[in-house]
Protein backbone atom coordinates (compact mmCIF):
# COMPACT_ATOMS: atom_id res chain seq x y z
CA UNK A 1 0.00 0.00 0.00
CA UNK A 2 1.45 3.74 -1.20
CA UNK A 3 0.40 7.04 0.00
CA UNK A 4 1.75 10.38 -0.97
CA UNK A 5 2.11 13.46 0.33
CA UNK A 6 2.98 16.60 -1.76
CA UNK A 7 6.93 18.34 -1.08
CA UNK A 8 8.93 20.99 -2.07
CA UNK A 9 12.55 20.02 -2.54
CA UNK A 10 14.95 22.96 -1.21
CA UNK A 11 18.39 21.65 -1.54
CA UNK A 12 20.25 18.71 -2.67
CA UNK A 13 22.73 17.96 0.05
CA UNK A 14 26.35 16.00 -1.15
CA UNK A 15 26.72 12.21 -2.24
CA UNK A 16 28.61 10.88 0.53
CA UNK A 17 29.79 7.03 0.53
CA UNK A 18 32.26 4.68 1.94
CA UNK A 19 32.71 1.25 2.99
CA UNK A 20 30.78 -0.48 5.52
CA UNK A 21 31.47 -2.61 8.40
CA UNK A 22 31.56 -5.91 6.26
CA UNK A 23 33.01 -4.00 3.30
CA UNK A 24 30.28 -3.78 1.30
CA UNK A 25 30.59 0.26 -0.63
CA UNK A 26 27.66 2.54 0.29
CA UNK A 27 26.45 5.87 -1.17
CA UNK A 28 23.59 8.01 0.41
CA UNK A 29 22.32 11.63 0.12
CA UNK A 30 19.64 14.01 1.95
CA UNK A 31 17.42 16.72 0.48
CA UNK A 32 15.79 19.52 2.72
CA UNK A 33 12.27 19.43 1.95
CA UNK A 34 9.02 20.99 2.78
CA UNK A 35 5.86 18.49 3.64
CA UNK A 36 3.06 20.96 2.23
CA UNK A 37 -0.48 20.44 3.01
CA UNK A 38 -3.11 20.56 -0.15
CA UNK A 39 -3.10 24.63 -0.24
CA UNK A 40 0.36 24.74 -0.43
CA UNK A 41 1.00 25.68 3.08
CA UNK A 42 3.91 24.69 5.61
CA UNK A 43 2.98 21.58 7.50
CA UNK A 44 6.82 20.69 8.60
CA UNK A 45 10.42 20.88 7.31
CA UNK A 46 12.88 18.10 7.51
CA UNK A 47 15.25 16.15 6.15
CA UNK A 48 14.57 13.38 3.31
CA UNK A 49 16.52 9.87 2.74
CA UNK A 50 17.35 10.00 -1.03
CA UNK A 51 16.07 6.59 -2.03
CA UNK A 52 19.75 4.71 -4.09
CA UNK A 53 17.62 5.32 -7.60
CA UNK A 54 17.12 8.76 -7.55
CA UNK A 55 20.71 9.83 -5.87
CA UNK A 56 22.59 12.59 -8.06
CA UNK A 57 19.62 12.66 -10.25
CA UNK A 58 17.09 14.56 -7.83
CA UNK A 59 16.47 18.54 -8.38
CA UNK A 60 14.87 21.08 -6.03
CA UNK A 61 11.25 21.60 -6.91
CA UNK A 62 7.66 20.76 -5.48
CA UNK A 63 6.17 17.10 -6.31
CA UNK A 64 3.96 14.75 -5.34
CA UNK A 65 5.81 11.87 -3.27
CA UNK A 66 5.05 8.55 -3.29
CA UNK A 67 5.83 6.65 -0.71
CA UNK A 68 5.47 3.13 1.35
CA UNK A 69 5.95 1.21 4.33
CA UNK A 70 8.95 -1.23 4.83
CA UNK A 71 11.59 -2.08 7.56
CA UNK A 72 14.75 -0.59 8.30
CA UNK A 73 17.65 -3.01 7.83
CA UNK A 74 19.47 -2.57 10.35
CA UNK A 75 17.05 -1.50 12.75
CA UNK A 76 13.91 -3.49 11.82
CA UNK A 77 11.88 0.06 12.44
CA UNK A 78 9.20 -0.01 9.83
CA UNK A 79 8.76 3.53 8.67
CA UNK A 80 7.81 5.22 5.40
CA UNK A 81 10.34 4.61 1.78
CA UNK A 82 10.10 7.26 -0.70
CA UNK A 83 9.10 5.26 -3.77
CA UNK A 84 8.37 8.03 -6.53
CA UNK A 85 8.44 11.51 -7.01
CA UNK A 86 6.31 13.13 -9.70
CA UNK A 87 6.87 16.61 -10.53
CA UNK A 88 3.85 18.75 -9.96
CA UNK A 89 3.57 22.64 -12.42
CA UNK A 90 4.69 25.63 -11.01
CA UNK A 91 1.87 27.66 -9.07
CA UNK A 92 1.26 30.89 -9.94
CA UNK A 93 2.43 33.34 -7.28
CA UNK A 94 -0.65 34.94 -5.21
CA UNK A 95 -1.09 38.84 -5.61
CA UNK A 96 -1.64 40.92 -2.90
CA UNK A 97 -5.24 42.54 -3.10
CA UNK A 98 -5.35 46.46 -4.34
CA UNK A 99 -7.79 48.23 -2.41
CA UNK A 100 -10.23 50.35 -4.74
Amino acid sequence: MAFSSIIEILKVGDIRSGVGKTGKPWQMQEAECILRDQDGGVVQVGVLDVPRDLIDNLRPGVYTASFTLSAHYQSRKIGAQLVALTPLPARAPVKPATSA
